[in-house]
């Protein structure tokens, strides 16, 4: 780093250090969200928290402008404890999750820096905090998406499994598949690469104006129908995650478990996820839904309700009545390049009941996930209908709703 670099937390009017107790800002010192203080998983220690910003007219070298913003990062992380210390600091944010801590204020301030920056060194910070999607629809993975319920329960399962079973268990395991691997190479060779994902449409290729109103009535597809009955539960405080996992109580949910059913179906010439559930579900609970590779990588997330912190973005509404709701989705047909590098397929969309107004759980939904084998024949239905149509969604097992045509098309 540069000996010359203007030290941005130097007590002044532009920023300072973090002080157990800070003095009153004057009039000319209030800026938006100079202070940042939050509750629960975004919260770490109990004073406020001050970042820096660049003075007017400032200018960085790359070196400089790295420095910068490490600084303002680490300042807005506060007493967090971090997986990573990365020497980039783009990699070192992405990493360790910091832009969960990105709210509109805190990117007013570090524009500050943005706009002292070289071009180059500030395009890579634009496209992280952009999330990289083509329409900078959704952020960066968020600690909800990333506690699969696979992983929880491998946690509660790891706790209570003895040393020597594990091992013996896992030795078993290796050998089989090492066996298992050898003869379906000697037997098949190598498999083609993949050119579609699991998730595929009947037709495609008309205007959705004309798509709409082709298809007929709505007839689910069993294997793309899921009920919301998993619940995860993670309760606020310190400590490791695998630590705080509950199982939340029925009454901590706004409907039990089991109550929603969701489906994927073809409409106006793209996909859509229908939520069923109890009357006036749609008012009062937050939905939300993502188009997911195999790892569950969001390609597309939309949500929908009284969210206390919305991920991703509205969607188009084409149904909407007191017992169900069509959300429209962007469902790739195709590989899909991804911004960190690599590519993916659009495998599964996972379907989520989020409760994220109780102050006693950091993270407390009920969320299920539609796949197919990417080999098997299954297509999305599709439907049609005339705005101002009444349609039944019938998604079996006693679980049907009724909506009527927006005319909002994707």
């Amino acid at each position: 780093m540069s000996h010359d670099l203007p030290d941005i937390t130097a007590p002044d009017e532009h920023g300072g250090e973090l002080p157990e107790q800070l003095p009153p800002p004057t009039a000319e010192d209030i800026r938006p969200d100079s202070f940042v203080v939050t509750t629960g998983f975004l919260r770490a220690g109990d004073g406020p928290i001050r970042v820096p910003v660049a003075p007017a007219g400032t200018s960085y070298t790359a070196a400089e402008a790295d420095a910068a913003a490490r600084r303002f990062f680490d300042m807005l992380a506060g007493e967090r404890q971090l997986d990573y210390d990365l020497e980039d600091p783009v990699e070192h944010v992405r990493s360790n999750g910091l832009l969960l801590l990105y709210s509109e204020g805190v990117g007013e301030l570090f524009e500050t820096h943005l706009a002292a920056m070289p071009d180059d060194v500030q395009m890579r910070w634009r496209e992280l905090i952009a999330g990289g999607a083509r329409d900078e629809a959704f952020g960066p993975l968020t600690l909800q998406e990333r506690l699969d319920e696979r992983q929880v329960e491998k946690n509660l399962v790891l706790g209570r499994r003895q040393r020597l079973v594990a091992s013996v268990t896992g030795l078993v395991v290796a050998g089989v598949v090492l066996v298992g691997g050898w003869w379906a190479y000697q037997e098949f060779g190598i498999e083609p690469p993949r050119e579609r994902g699991a998730l595929q449409f009947e037709t495609t290729g008309e205007p959705a104006a004309v798509a709409a109103l082709e298809g007929g009535p709505p007839v689910a597809e069993p294997a793309l129908t899921t009920v919301l009955s998993e619940t995860v539960a993670v309760r606020s405080g310190a400590g490791p995650v695998e630590d705080r996992v509950t199982t939340p109580p029925f009454a901590a949910f706004p409907y039990p478990p089991g109550s929603l059913v969701a489906a994927l179906f073809q409409f106006a010439g793209a996909g859509h996820v229908v939520i069923v559930g109890p009357t006036g579900f749609a008012d009062v609970a937050c939905l939300r839904a993502s188009v997911v590779t195999s790892g569950l990588r969001p390609l597309d997330t939309v949500t929908h309700g009284p969210c206390t912190d919305p991920v991703g973005r509205e969607p188009a509404v084409g149904c909407a009545g007191p017992t169900a709701l069509l959300l429209a989705l962007d469902i790739p047909a195709g590989q899909v390049d991804l911004p960190e590098g690599g590519t993916g397929f659009a495998d599964a969309v996972r379907v989520q009941l989020i409760v994220d107004s109780d102050d006693d759980y950091e993270v407390l939904s009920q969320r299920s996930t539609i796949a197919v084998d990417p080999g098997s024949d299954v297509r999305i239905p599709r439907f049609g209908g005339a705005v101002g149509d009444d349609l039944l969604f019938d998604l079996g097992a006693g679980k049907a709703g009724t909506c009527t045509l927006t005319g909002e098309l994707p």
